[in-house]
């Protein structure tokens, strides 16, 4: 059997930044990823890579068929709130995996099988609680677990019914989520972060980290810190006690940011990451003076784009009425 699909439910345009997502994919040949989308255009999309095209109106006429009661579904950011219940929804399409997850495509993957070896699956049924990626055992009563009660409520009753955007995918706010149901039911998950989260601001990478043991996050220190992409790995480089230190990461996400690039980045084996974009490298960074020759800044827009589309956003609502938004730190 194959180590895990990745499901990916999409309407509307992609991102700009997709190619590079499928670039980082590409090489993990152990991870299947199934996207679901209305967009055809032409991507080069890696062996993995599985895409059936379904349009949003067809996506929730299969989600609906699923429950006895009226879910609410209006658009698509709505999706996350179903996450959970994938598992159980794509069903037909995962009997050949032994784990299945979800992904946010505003990321670049490294070599996840580095990181979610064959011992560490084998010791859990869910990995991970932020949004942006978590994974599952792939059994009937695992993928069944979201339907459970947690403090005594049917929550995936009360957050498929409503148009709110609940975080039933994540831990995040005061919200009980399907964390919570693993907990109650004592079910083993891996909760550690093992993400590089940048929050939305300030322009320049802060990282935001989860703490599994106190359930909060926690901001770390800025330093200064090259971030690569190479052959299929993502590390962070950085100066440490004088010395140069080159520490390889799981995964980059980047939330709210418009990461730009060359025609060159997806045909390329190493690039940097920088706040605003990706830049190709001919070779990648093992040294101090490698590390050195990449540290400097990078003029970036990032603050003023993020406040003018929501300004933009702010006006757009006060015509159409209220509505609803969800910003958390993991994404």
């Amino acid at each position: 059997m194959r180590k895990c699909i990745f499901i990916i439910p999409y309407f509307g345009r992609l991102p700009d930044s997709f190619p590079v997502f499928l670039k980082t994919c590409g090489p993990n040949k152990d991870f299947d990823f199934l996207l679901f989308t209305d967009d055809d255009r032409p991507f080069d999309y890696p062996e993995n890579f599985r895409v059936i095209p379904k349009t949003f109106d067809q996506i929730r006429e299969l989600i609906q068929s699923k429950f006895d009661f009226e879910i609410s579904l209006e658009r698509p950011y709505k999706l996350c709130d179903y996450k959970p219940a994938y598992g159980y929804i794509f069903e037909d399409y995962i009997n050949d995996h032994l784990f299945w997850g979800h992904c946010d495509i505003d990321t670049i993957l490294g070599d996840l099988g580095q990181f979610l070896t064959d011992d560490l699956l084998s010791r859990y049924d869910k990995l991970f609680c932020l949004g942006h990626m978590i994974l599952y055992r792939n059994t009937p009563e695992n993928n069944r677990m979201f339907m459970k009660k947690a403090d005594g409520r049917e929550l995936y009753r009360e957050y498929f019914s409503t148009n709110e955007i609940t975080a039933f995918d994540e831990t995040w706010g005061r919200n009980p989520s399907v964390h919570t149901i693993f907990e109650e039911y004592g079910l083993p998950s891996f909760n550690e972060d093992w993400s590089v989260n940048f929050k939305i601001l300030p322009t320049a990478f802060t990282e935001v980290k989860y703490r599994a043991g106190t359930n909060s996050f926690e901001i770390l220190p800025r330093k200064k810190t090259v971030f690569t992409w190479e052959n299929g790995k993502v590390f962070r480089h950085e100066i440490q006690g004088g010395e140069y230190i080159r520490r390889e990461e799981m995964y980059m996400h980047f939330q709210s940011r418009k990461m730009r690039f060359s025609k060159k980045v997806p045909e390329s084996d190493y690039f940097q990451v920088v706040p605003n974009r990706f830049i190709p490298l001919k070779q990648g960074i093992d040294n101090m003076k490698a590390f050195k020759a990449h540290c400097g800044p990078h003029l970036c827009f990032h603050y003023f784009e993020i406040k003018w589309g929501r300004l933009m956003k702010r006006i757009r609502k006060s015509k159409k009425g209220t509505g609803n938004n969800k910003a958390s730190p993991s994404g």
